[in-house]
């Protein structure tokens, strides 16, 4: 992991360097990708707009938070911002040096990336949604229309998941490899529920059996790590000791957050 942590800094490194000039950009990509614009943005939009594909969506961005909540117990993914500071394979106390900002200071775990996978779930939904309208077109101009806006919208699609990526490796927040991750994750579960077709017609009982399955599994699965000494709260001290400005902290971006 140090060959692929370090590698990592190199990427880093190089975005603060020369891509400084789109700082704003990146930094706007970054809440972009904020998972919590899911459930205050699109959510309500395509629930108002379509009920089938707000349906879909508050599904997978449930399930897609909760598995994000799982792996980063289980990855214990360290950040670039302390990382750096704590790693012994640079020689002579030479570590990197990697500028922080006002959103660096993230204090979970780092793998996944929570952001890339809310991210590139949610947009996965709109995609799919949006060419499912035209995949029903027949006549042969309507089947040229339907491949060029295929393949606009999934271009749409990855710049900007690559936005987000990027994004999130330039304030030092992410490795590379963390992004990449999260991103087909999030596909993943995104695709899982193109195939299951049966929340369309759950009903409340099985929305509140659903949550009570997530909530009591989650809880179990912290206090089994508990017992084993393992503590799942590791990564806040470090987030505290080496981010540049106590008041970027960011309490709400541990795990346990996603639980509410």
């Amino acid at each position: 992991m140090d060959l692929l942590h370090s590698n990592g800094v190199l990427i880093i490194q190089h975005l603060q360097r020369d891509y400084r000039a789109y700082q704003d950009f990146l930094n706007f990509m970054s809440h972009v990708g904020d998972p919590r614009n899911i459930f205050s943005i699109y959510f309500p939009l395509w629930f108002q707009l379509n009920q089938v594909v707000g349906t879909k969506m508050i599904w997978v961005a449930v399930i897609g938070d909760w598995f994000n909540l799982i792996f980063k117990w289980i990855l214990f993914g360290h950040r670039p911002y302390w990382w750096v500071q704590e790693t012994m394979i640079y020689p002579n106390q030479s570590s990197p040096c990697l500028e922080q900002f006002p959103i660096t200071c993230e204090t979970g775990p780092g793998s996944p990336s929570g952001h890339a996978m809310g991210s590139s779930c949610v947009w996965y939904v709109m995609v799919t949604a949006a060419l499912s309208y035209t995949v029903r077109w027949k006549d042969k101009s309507a089947v040229t229309l339907h491949r060029l806006t295929w393949s606009f919208l999934w271009s749409i699609f990855w710049i900007i998941q690559i936005s987000v990526c990027i994004s999130r490796v330039f304030i030092a927040t992410h490795f590379p490899h963390q992004v990449v991750l999260g991103v087909f994750a999030g596909i993943l579960v995104a695709e899982a529920f193109e195939h299951t077709p049966s929340i369309q017609t759950a009903s409340l009982r099985m929305y509140i059996k659903t949550n009570l399955f997530l909530f009591i599994f989650a809880i179990g699965f912290y206090l089994s790590l508990k017992l084993l000494d393992i503590d799942l709260l590791w990564s806040v001290p470090k987030a505290k000791k080496w981010c540049a400005n106590p008041d970027w902290i960011n309490i709400d971006t541990t795990p346990f957050a996603g639980l509410r």
